[in-house]
C-alpha cells in the first residue's frame, strides 16, 4: 500500500525500525484504483516495473501527475524509484510481484518538455488524465505548441506540450483541504485552449468527446 501526504513544506519520512520488505513481495491490487508502494531498492523502468500485470493495467501515475499509460505508449514517469507511492487503476483484481531490476533498465529521468507560454497548474494532489491520441487531432499543432486547460470560473487547470505523439494531459481536481477553489470541481465543463509557438497566437480549442 502507499498513502497521499500533503505537507505545509517539503520534508524527509525516515522510517527507522522494520524489515525491508522483498521486491518480489505479492501486491494484492483489486479491479479499479489503488495505490501501491515500490519495493525494489534501486529506481528501474516504469514499463519494466509493470510488465508482470501490463495485461491488466490500464493507467499509473505519481504524485506530479505524470503517467504510465500503456494503450497509449505514454511513460513521462520515467523510473519508479524506492520512497515513492503511485496510484494504479486495473481492469480486474491481480497480483503485483515486482520482477529483478537490472542495469539496462534504468533509464534515468525522462525529460518532459514543459510549456513555456502557459502557466504550470497547481499541484492539488487530485488530478485526472486526459487522452489526445495522436490521430485525433483535425488539425495537427506543430511540435512546441502547447495546450491549456481552464475551468469555468478562468483557473488554469492543466497545461502540456505537444511533441508529436499522443498526449496525457493532466487536470488537476480541487483541493477540498481548503478554503480557496483551485482546480475544477466534479461535474465541471472543462476549456481548451491552443498556443501557436510560431505565431504567438492563443485561440480556443474544441474538443468532441
Amino acid at each position: 500500500v502507499g498513502y497521499q501526504v500533503k505537507m505545509n513544506i517539503p520534508e524527509t519520512l525516515i522510517i527507522e525500525c522494520g524489515n525491508i520488505v522483498s521486491y518480489d513481495y505479492d501486491i494484492e491490487l483489486d479491479e479499479g484504483w489503488g495505490i501501491i508502494g515500490y519495493l525494489n531498492q534501486d529506481c528501474y523502468s516504469a514499463i519494466d516495473m509493470m510488465s508482470p500485470i501490463v495485461n491488466d493495467l490500464i493507467i499509473v501515475k505519481d504524485e506530479a501527475g505524470s503517467v504510465y499509460w500503456p494503450t497509449f505508449g505514454i511513460n513521462s514517469i520515467g523510473n519508479m524509484c524506492p520512497g515513492k507511492g503511485y496510484q494504479i487503476k486495473t481492469t480486474e483484481a491481480t497480483t503485483l510481484n515486482y520482477p529483478e531490476g537490472l542495469d539496462a533498465t534504468r533509464y534515468g529521468n525522462i525529460y518532459v518538455e514543459r510549456p513555456v507560454h502557459f502557466d504550470e497548474p497547481i499541484n492539488t494532489g487530485n488530478n485526472m488524465i486526459i487522452g489526445l491520441p495522436f490521430n485525433s487531432w483535425k488539425t495537427t499543432p506543430s511540435i512546441g505548441d502547447e495546450i491549456a486547460a481552464y475551468g469555468e470560473d478562468g483557473t488554469q487547470i492543466g497545461s502540456t506540450t505537444f511533441q508529436g505523439d499522443h498526449i496525457a494531459l493532466t487536470i488537476w481536481g480541487d483541493d477540498l483541504t481548503t478554503n480557496k477553489k483551485e482546480g475544477i470541481s466534479e461535474g465541471e465543463t472543462i476549456n481548451f485552449k491552443l498556443w501557436n509557438s510560431q505565431t504567438g497566437v492563443e485561440q480556443a480549442l474544441e474538443v468532441r468527446w
